[in-house]
């Protein structure tokens, strides 16, 4: 419940920020390499916490709050991009991703999520990479990054 009064406190800036000013995007080439590696960085952020959750001593509960970051991170992100429908920066040319879903980030959340442990070096540069690559792709105004990152953020703290 606390997790949803945090969602709902995020959002309500959307609104507000709907307007953003339209930026020149990068061609379409330069966007598809920055979507590709926003995808490899946010797995990789991943793949570490997995790796942190393997050296665990008490694996079980390691991968389970693993699997509980994940789960929330994902499940708050799908409620809120289906409550507010903001254009990405690429409409109406988003290709297969819808473009109404741009507020907040889930990249940027799933990455932030995964920062903590003894990987934390590595884990906050390609987080904030991750951010910087989806606005780079077109696929979200940077408020939308700074969003999931500090709703990824929230998350990391489920230990």
């Amino acid at each position: 419940m606390k997790m949803f009064a945090i969602c709902v406190l995020l959002c309500m800036p959307a609104t507000a920020l709907a307007q953003e000013p339209r930026v020149q995007l990068p061609t379409e080439m330069q966007r598809k390499v920055a979507d590709a590696a926003s995808w490899a960085t946010a797995l990789t952020t991943v793949a570490l916490d997995t790796r942190a959750s393997w050296d665990c001593p008490d694996r079980r509960r390691c991968f389970t709050t693993q699997g509980a970051r994940l789960g929330v991170t994902y499940g708050v992100v799908y409620l809120v991009k289906k409550l507010v429908h903001r254009k990405r920066p690429c409409y109406p040319d988003c290709g297969i991703d819808n473009p109404f879903s741009s507020f907040y980030s889930a990249h940027t959340a799933l990455a932030f999520q995964s920062v903590g442990g003894p990987r934390l070096m590595f884990t906050i540069p390609l987080s904030i990479g991750t951010g910087g690559l989806r606005v780079a792709a077109g696929k979200h105004w940077i408020t939308d990054t700074l969003v999931g990152a500090g709703a990824g953020l929230l998350t990391s703290r489920i230990r």
